[in-house]
């Protein structure tokens, strides 16, 4: 269970301890803390949007929760905050410590410093350590404009296991930082190379297909470069969903998307790609 509550109640997510979406939710804002410091929740009748970039600002997230994927779900534009900003790492550790029946409170009222997350359980026969917590974390005051992000119809689009690619891009790693993608009509090939030897992993051609699903525009034959360490990063929330949606594009932005089983909440990371010594 998820309460959300800003000024005297008017705020309130609820997300029941049973259901296996209070875990996704700690399973995506808790694994945020290796992207980025500090992460806005921008609330509306619509539900909860947040966005950001990297540390090293080469990529950005993007993820939507839709007021629908909420057991109960209320928010008051002539009263409640719009948004708020907290540490990834604080929020991160205390996401933690949720226990398997606890259900979730957060709260602040007003317009204050810090705001309050509960942890306890409704189980008439609760496990003797799962003791009721209360923390209370300051919020941040952050400079930050929202980005625009294009709707775009990508060039070459795939889909993938989620743990595939992670493993895969782990052994890539072995060899350099840089993951080179390829994709044409009659082959898909992750490769990295260095002085120590290079590793190439098809995914498609003729005689093999460990991909979900593939479009490209025809006689297409594109080659991009990617940060290895980047991708690994995204890959930490494989939790939330089992496959992994890839689109590319040349000179734009690569879309990494979560192909999440409920349509009522989105997350997707963009990374822009590198640029060659030949360029």
């Amino acid at each position: 269970m998820i309460y959300v509550v800003h000024n005297t109640h008017t705020m309130k997510l609820l997300l029941e301890p049973e259901n296996k979406k209070l875990q996704i939710f700690c399973d995506i804002i808790g694994n945020f803390k290796y992207l980025c410091d500090f992460i806005t929740f921008n609330f509306s009748e619509a539900g909860i949007y947040s966005q950001g970039l990297s540390m090293d600002h080469c990529s950005v997230f993007e993820m939507t929760i839709k007021e629908d994927w909420f057991a109960d779900f209320e928010w008051d534009s002539g009263n409640d905050a719009v948004e708020s900003s907290i540490s990834t790492e604080i929020l991160s550790k205390i996401l933690a410590t949720r226990q398997p029946s606890q259900y979730m409170v957060i709260e602040y009222y007003g317009k204050p410093d810090s705001i309050t997350i509960r942890f306890s359980s409704t189980a008439t026969k609760s496990v003797k350590t799962e003791f009721p917590k209360e923390f209370s974390i300051p919020l941040i005051d952050v400079d930050w404009e929202k980005l625009t992000i294009p709707k775009l119809e990508y060039s070459a689009e795939f889909g993938i296991g989620s743990k595939s690619l992670h493993a895969t891009n782990e052994q890539l790693s072995l060899f350099n930082e840089t993951l080179t993608i390829h994709c044409s009509e009659d082959e898909i090939y992750l490769r990295s190379k260095g002085n120590d030897g290079q590793l190439k992993v098809t995914l498609f051609d003729e005689k093999c297909e460990h991909i979900t699903e593939f479009s490209i525009e025809e006689e297409l034959s594109l080659t991009l470069d990617f940060s290895i360490k980047h991708f690994n990063t995204f890959c930490r929330f494989l939790k939330v969903s089992d496959n992994v949606n890839l689109g590319f594009k040349k000179d734009t932005p690569m879309k990494f998307e979560y192909a999440m089983e409920d349509e009522n909440i989105e997350l997707a990371f963009y990374l822009a790609p590198k640029i060659s010594d030949d360029e």
